[in-house]
């Protein structure tokens, strides 16, 4: 019986331990090759730019940032040429993740003025749309 306890704290452990150094290294990407906005400073600063929904279409159908285009990180992360290199580029998902992994592939190929919401849409207060009917 000890073992078992010990077996399940070192998992647990582990499981908070990998997701707090991702959850960090994550933001340490989005901050090496983008700028990490705000709610309102992401508004604002978007309007009239290139924005990109990477979550999945449903989710982009339920709600989104007001202006955003849906192209799934699936689809970004090989082709980028729905993102055009002259004009600046805003990002979002979930939670920053797979923004964070576009801003950096695309800052390598030489995108520059790449945005990200700062934690992603799941706290985004701002103006949204949706496109679903009921």
């Amino acid at each position: 019986m000890n073992m078992f306890w010990v077996l399940l704290l070192t998992i647990l452990l582990v499981w908070v331990g990998w997701t707090a150094a991702m959850w960090f290294w994550t933001r340490y990407i989005a901050k090496q090759s983008s700028t990490v906005l705000d709610d309102t400073d992401f508004e604002q600063q978007s309007r009239g730019h290139q924005i990109f929904d990477l979550r999945d279409g449903d989710s982009f159908k339920s709600k989104h940032v007001f202006g955003a285009r849906n192209v799934p990180y699936s689809m970004l992360k090989e082709n980028h040429t729905a993102i055009r290199k002259d004009q600046p580029v805003f990002l979002y998902d979930t939670n920053m993740q797979f923004a964070s992994r576009l801003a950096r592939t695309l800052k390598k190929e030489g995108y520059d003025n790449i945005y990200i919401l700062k934690n992603g849409f799941a706290t985004y207060e701002g103006r949204t749309k949706s496109n679903e009917t009921v």
